[in-house]
């Protein structure tokens, strides 16, 4: 059974007060097999007194079970708080090296936004609303995938030959049927390159 330690306490705090009530039962029935009478009372008392006796023991048993149990506990508890520190200093270091990361990439971030800001003032307002909604909509937030071995790069579901013939051919704006994203050829994707 599992325990916590405060119950475990509280357990052999009963199991004492039990001990301490068998002990006065086993003097009372000390006293009164001095005044017995017949063979058959002092027969009764006797069987009364080894009852008591068992009970004591089988109390210390259970303290002692507990008293083990809880130093188990004590043992788990310094290995978790061992495990605790050891994954703080692993998550303190990978702090820093996610804020080194950052900070190397906050120049270039910038630079790209800029870029993208400029390329927007030229985009049609629909267009660009839903290139938004759908990037806004992914986690990884990939509007523009391309075709990779004849699946989308974003949801990887099959698209069938004549619609990659579409693709190809740069006439509209296709995408993907199962998750919404714009669809380009891997050429394309491939020869595409943000300008700095």
């Amino acid at each position: 059974m599992l325990l916590s330690v405060s119950a475990l306490i509280e357990f052999i705090n009963q199991k004492k007060e039990l001990i301490k009530e068998s002990d006065a039962l086993v003097k009372k029935y000390e006293k009164q097999s001095t005044n017995v009478k017949n063979s058959r009372e002092f027969e009764a008392i006797n069987k009364e007194i080894e009852m008591q006796q068992l009970e004591i023991k089988l109390a210390e048993k259970h303290i002692k079970d507990a008293q083990e149990e809880i130093a188990e506990k004590a043992v788990m508890l310094e290995k978790a708080k061992k495990n605790v520190g050891a994954k703080e200093t692993v998550l303190k270091g990978k702090k820093d090296e996610l804020e080194k990361i950052i900070a190397a990439t906050e120049k270039e971030e910038k630079q790209y936004s800029k870029i993208s800001d400029e390329a927007r003032e030229n985009i049609d307002d629909r267009l660009l609303y839903s290139y938004d909604r759908i990037r806004n909509s992914y986690r990884n937030g990939l509007a523009v995938v391309p075709v990779e071995r004849d699946a989308c790069g974003g949801c990887f579901n099959s698209i069938p030959p004549q619609r990659q013939s579409e693709i190809r051919q740069h006439k509209k704006i296709i995408v993907c049927e199962n998750c919404g994203r714009i669809l380009v050829d891997d050429e394309l994707n491939a020869a595409t390159e943000v300008q700095k």
